[in-house]
């Protein structure tokens, strides 16, 4: 099994819509760096919000293990690439060195990754695992995808059509 190695907003995200149980329960080994922490836990407890706190649990309890990338080099070419944030491209030379699939969301991210090869999927892919994997029903994934909207998550209306429509068939293949 490939390992998911998450970037902030999925983790945001999830949980912001009381999902955080889907981290816990997803069989895949789950990865992410020290600066996602950072900005999941640290800076979110600081700024007082409460899915903060959740995932600060969830550290605690082992559930995402931390790793730093080996390939500095790597992570550097990455650096270089306008709009790639830190934790993106620590996300992605993480992924490529576990042979993992990067969870991101943010544009430019997947683009990188695409380039250099980096399997990734984004927050729409782990709620359909999840339902895959029997963690949540198909209407709970869906009612998530428009709580994460009105909280603020970011997709196209063709998109969020094709989420809504691959959650759906989901639950047909398997009767």
């Amino acid at each position: 099994m490939k390992p998911l190695v998450f970037n902030a907003t999925p983790l945001i995200y999830l949980t912001k819509v009381g999902l955080s149980k889907i981290f816990e329960e997803l069989k895949d080994e789950k990865l992410t760096s020290s600066s996602v922490k950072k900005e999941v836990v640290d800076e979110g407890k600081r700024k007082g919000v409460a899915d903060a706190i959740i995932l600060d649990t969830l550290f605690l309890k082992g559930v995402f293990k931390i790793v730093e990338s080996k390939d500095k080099g790597f992570l550097e070419s990455l650096l270089q690439t306008r709009g790639l944030h830190v934790t993106d491209a620590e996300v992605l030379t993480i992924a490529k060195e576990h042979g993992g699939t990067a969870i991101i969301d943010d544009e430019v991210a997947r683009k990188t990754a695409k380039i250099y090869g980096i399997s990734y999927a984004g927050t729409p892919y782990i709620l359909a695992k999840a339902v895959s994997e029997e963690i949540v029903t198909k209407e709970k994934a869906k009612q998530a995808i428009k709580d994460m909207v009105y909280a603020g998550w970011r997709c196209s209306i063709e998109t969020y059509a094709k989420i809504m429509e691959t959650i759906e068939k989901l639950g047909k293949s398997r009767r």
